[in-house]
């Protein structure tokens, strides 16, 4: 029975074998395109593989030593560039080539344009000092830091806070503030070059040197071209992060400066003494201001008693002394005593400080035997004068 059954399952396979042959001949005699039965056979690596290609990997090679920055983006500048600069007075009018005034505000403008971002800017110097008749000087040449003759203003931002500093001189000229903008370099190049306007104010102090200049004002600008002038400098020093090493950028230029005198205040002598003697009243002080040679001469009118005009006493009972002037001297009741200088000449200004104070004028009278008791009175007068040429 088992292999009767055997024998009609294989049947049963062979009759649906041979349907399944007959659909596809009737099919093929309907359809142009023979149709082949191709047996599915899963093979690995059915072709010869005689290549394979691999770059992923790299190779590292270190030398020691500090690594040189990277080169700029083409077309940028490595250095900071000024774009404009100026001298003006507290209201603006440019100054370049001309005075100031002592005690009066005014301020250095300058305009700075930087490729590499202004992070990049360290240090803006402005140095400026007295020519004293020679180009050749430079600044802070003859080893005195500031004084009269020598000023340095300085923008520093190393450390991300910008600050504005007066290096010196200490009393001579007074720092005001510090403005800062950010403005447009219409030739630098977008998102990279940063631009600012930046004003520093000051107030020259009295005594800051006189300096008019050679008599005729070369308004060239960036040039020293004036003898007897206040040369400056401004310079802009980059840190070179982004190039082989820091930089430094400058101008130069001159101003003159005005005159100025004044007596600020005079001591008023007393005297108290009997006739046929010598007295003497204490010291007095004398608070001058000059910012260019001076003489400084005294003389006093006739003294006149209180309520007896007729009751008069000669200056030349009258001895000063004081200044350059060592020695008690007699008035001669025709012309001043000098404290400084002479009739022709004068003595150096200072170099340092706003005024100069005098303390050691004294003075001494020769109270004449039978002069009249009383109070009596002269006027002073105080002549303090610098050249006219």
């Amino acid at each position: 029975m088992a292999f009767e059954m055997k024998g009609k399952m294989e049947q049963t396979k062979i009759k649906k074998f041979t349907t399944f042959l007959s659909v596809l001949l009737l099919l093929s005699a309907f359809i142009s395109v023979p149709i082949v039965v191709v047996p599915i056979v899963k093979t690995a690596y059915a072709a010869d593989i005689t290549t394979y290609s691999d770059s992923n990997s790299q190779i590292r090679i270190t030398i020691p030593g500090e690594e040189p920055p990277p080169p700029p983006p083409p077309g940028l500048d490595t250095n900071p560039r000024i774009l404009w600069y100026d001298l003006q007075t507290k209201a603006g009018f440019s100054k370049l080539n001309s005075q100031i005034d002592v005690n009066q505000e005014h301020k250095f403008c300058i305009t700075i344009s930087s490729d590499q971002g202004w992070d990049d800017i360290d240090y803006i110097d402005i140095s400026a000092w007295y020519d004293n008749g020679s180009e050749s000087t430079t600044y802070n040449n003859s080893g005195n830091l500031g004084g009269n003759l020598n000023m340095l203003l300085q923008y520093e931002n190393t450390t991300g806070v910008a600050n504005y500093t007066m290096l010196w001189p200490d009393d001579e000229v007074t720092k005001g503030n510090f403005i800062e903008t950010v403005e447009t370099d219409p030739n630098g190049s977008a998102g990279f070059t940063e631009c600012r306007n930046l004003t520093f104010l000051f107030t020259p102090g009295y005594q800051l040197r006189y300096a008019p200049g050679d008599g005729s004002w070369n308004n060239i600008t960036s040039a020293f071209n004036d003898i007897w002038s206040w040369n400056f400098k401004i310079s802009v020093t980059d840190s070179g992060e982004d190039a082989s090493g820091p930089s430094t950028v400058s101008v130069i230029d001159e101003f003159g400066v005005y005159s100025y005198t004044e007596i600020v205040s005079a001591g008023m002598p007393s005297i108290q003494g009997i006739p046929g003697n010598e007295s003497a009243a204490s010291s007095v002080n004398i608070t001058t201001r000059s910012n260019v040679n001076y003489s400084l001469s005294v003389d006093i009118d006739t003294f006149l008693h209180k309520t007896h005009p007729t009751a008069n006493m000669s200056n030349q009972t009258m001895l000063v002394q004081g200044g350059n002037l060592t020695t008690f001297t007699n008035f001669t009741g025709s012309g001043p005593i000098y404290l400084y200088g002479s009739s022709t000449t004068s003595v150096d200004a200072e170099d340092n400080n706003t005024s100069k104070i005098i303390n050691n004028v004294g003075y001494k009278c020769n109270i004449p035997f039978g002069q009249l008791p009383g109070d009596y009175y002269a006027t002073i007068y105080y002549i303090f004068r610098t050249p006219t040429s």
